[in-house]
């Protein structure tokens, strides 16, 4: 398989893209025959031009990876190797394939893994309790080694408590990333959401900003974390939170969220805001995209901040303030810790959680407005 286009520019637009498509392909996430999301949903998930996503799938359809048909759709076009039953290998379970950081997420857990030649089975639960719990079967009876977990609707608690005590029984170690359940015990490697969200609230008030509005995600960890940040360190300055100027959403809510009666509602919300906190890059990019189509600019209008620092603005003047995620390292830190774990006979009642110190990208998405 041609690998020219790893080496290349992590800055160049289409080459996030590319990477993304192609590390879903090649790790089993998507299978032959398979349907890639349509031009117009790329550009969307990406904020990107396209152009951008054009290019990005002349690469793929170059390598082989996939099959484009008129009037149809893009299909994946490459068959990934069955492998052998007696291989050692882990679980991983991801919430929903279409997180642009999985690329770099998995190529640190595969870094890890392939050094002790372990296999990795993924399957993604789309946010769903029930596709999770199918997975978790799949484990069980393929006797997988460990399995690292990104909880479904994480901040709720989990229904398949039965089938993880399962997995304890079998001596099959786990430990989640990004999240945990709140109704079981679990180690787990993570962002210090709730601090990256109080620094970031921090500097928006340094700035002289005290009407703050947020876009925020209520169905998982991470969501609630980030709001408790936020409303700490304005509790902490006496600034009273306005609950309107607060807009939540789901993972299924997201089309709605911008579509066009749901961005003039946020403009409306946003209001008298001077600036914005936002869930995650891909939130913010679209924000900043749709608010640029009303005339509305960043970060003259309002300032913005947001967490994962993955560059995905159009815009190459505009450079978020955002949470740095560690992606590849946090990949690699669950990894590594799994396999500690698996050589752990009392794992679960050992500590192999761990917690990314705070680090902030400065950009230039905020005014100074004293």
């Amino acid at each position: 398989m041609n690998e020219s286009h790893e080496n290349r520019n992590e800055n160049l637009k289409y080459v996030k893209l590319y990477n993304w498509a192609r590390t879903l392909i090649l790790s089993g996430v998507m299978r032959y025959g398979d349907k890639l999301p349509s031009e117009h949903m790329l550009e969307r998930k990406f904020s990107y031009s396209r152009q951008t996503v054009r290019t990005a799938l002349e690469v793929l359809e170059k390598e082989g990876l996939i099959t484009r048909v008129k009037g149809s759709g893009t299909y994946v076009s490459f068959k990934t190797g069955n492998g052998s039953n007696d291989t050692p290998h882990i679980g991983l379970i991801l919430s929903y394939f279409a997180d642009y950081m999985f690329p770099q997420i998995y190529a640190g857990i595969e870094s890890v893994m392939k050094e002790q030649n372990i296999g990795i089975d993924v399957a993604v639960t789309r946010n769903h309790i029930n596709d999770e719990a199918v997975f978790l079967e799949r484990c069980l009876n393929s006797n997988a080694a460990g399995l690292i977990v990104e909880g479904t609707r994480s901040a709720f608690p989990n229904p398949n408590i039965g089938l993880y005590e399962s997995l304890i029984k079998k001596n099959i170690p786990v430990i989640f990333i990004h999240n945990h359940y709140s109704n079981m015990k679990f180690d787990s490697v993570e962002m210090y959401d709730a601090k990256c969200s109080h620094a970031l609230t921090q500097l928006l008030i340094d700035n002289g900003h005290r009407n703050i509005g947020a876009v925020l995600k209520y169905d998982d960890m991470q969501g609630m974390e980030r709001y408790r940040g936020f409303i700490d360190c304005m509790a902490e300055h006496g600034i009273l939170i306005d609950d309107d100027r607060i807009q939540w959403y789901s993972t299924k809510d997201i089309d709605t969220l911008f579509s066009r009666k749901g961005i003039s509602n946020m403009i409306r919300k946003f209001n008298g805001c001077t600036a914005i906190i936002t869930y995650n890059d891909e939130v913010a990019a679209q924000l900043i995209n749709a608010f640029e189509a009303k005339g509305i600019h960043v970060p003259q209008d309002y300032s913005i901040v947001s967490f994962d620092n993955a560059s995905l603005t159009e815009n190459s003047s505009l450079q978020l303030c955002s949470a740095d995620h560690p992606k590849f390292e946090l990949g690699k830190r669950a990894a590594r810790n799994l396999l500690r774990m698996m050589e752990d006979t009392d794992w679960i009642n050992s500590n192999y959680s761990y917690r990314f110190p705070v680090s902030i990208v400065s950009g230039n998405s905020i005014r100074d407005i004293h």
